[in-house]
């Protein structure tokens, strides 16, 4: 009996197609697993819009004028008049709510008479606890002419003091909600891992691949115990319905 051998064409999957979806997904779940600050160190993380970071800028009088100032970082409205910025001053040690009064009342003293200060009020910054005041100086011949925000937070071995200067007619209005708000997103901004996620993606990308692995070797073993046949083939190189020899 003759044997009649076709070409038959097969359609193959890339191989590792669906181990890249897997280890695609399981990353992605890892990448997700990381809260990354839109801002690294020590920094407002929602400055208004249109806001610059120049830290050769300095207030011209600082909160605690006589303590040292280990960091200093600023953001500058670009638009330049009215003008509007925010200043960050690290300091040593820790600074207390004595202190923050003494500064209150030492402000008091060197700005214009005409100055008004609210009530040393608590604020949260960062998970912490921290106490702030506004000052705002209107005259009857300007009206309200500028308003600032000052707030300090306190971490184990440094303070950092955050004021928030404006004299722009779109923010003045809002004063102190706009100010205390972008004060009181200063973070020491670090990336936090959550680990037991992590973990768990890493021993999924593992079992993946060794799972894909163990398929491949018995793949190979398969296909290692196939015989080859050689066809026969005619004088034109087609298949020859001359059965193989046995």
């Amino acid at each position: 009996m003759s044997r009649r051998y076709r070409n038959i064409e097969h359609v193959r999957r890339p191989a590792g197609t669906h181990l890249l979806r897997s280890w695609s997904a399981i990353a992605i779940l890892a990448m997700a697993a990381c809260t990354v600050p839109r801002y690294e160190g020590p920094q407002v993380q929602n400055p208004p819009q249109g806001f610059l970071l120049q830290d050769d800028s300095y207030e011209e009088r600082r909160m605690f004028p006589d303590r040292e100032v280990t960091m200093h970082t600023a953001w500058i409205r670009a638009l330049g008049e009215p003008y509007s910025g925010i200043y960050i001053d690290a300091h040593p040690g820790v600074i207390t709510i004595d202190d923050v009064i003494a500064a209150q009342e030492a402000t008091r003293r060197a700005e214009n008479p005409e100055l008004t200060f609210s009530e040393i009020e608590p604020i949260t910054i960062d998970e912490r606890r921290g106490w702030g005041w506004e000052e705002r100086l209107a005259t009857p011949r300007l009206g309200l002419d500028w308003v600032r925000y000052r707030a300090v937070v306190a971490y184990d071995t440094v303070s950092y003091a955050i004021s928030f200067y404006s004299g722009d007619p779109g923010i003045k209005p809002a004063a102190p909600d706009t100010l205390r708000t972008v004060v009181a997103s200063f973070a020491v901004g670090r990336i936090e891992y959550n680990w037991p996620v992590i973990i768990t993606a890493v021993g999924l990308l593992l079992l993946i691949g060794r799972t894909w692995r163990m398929k491949r070797l018995a793949q190979r073993a398969r296909l290692s115990s196939i015989n080859l046949v050689q066809v026969p083939r005619d004088e034109q190189g087609q298949p020859s319905d001359q059965e193989s020899p046995t």
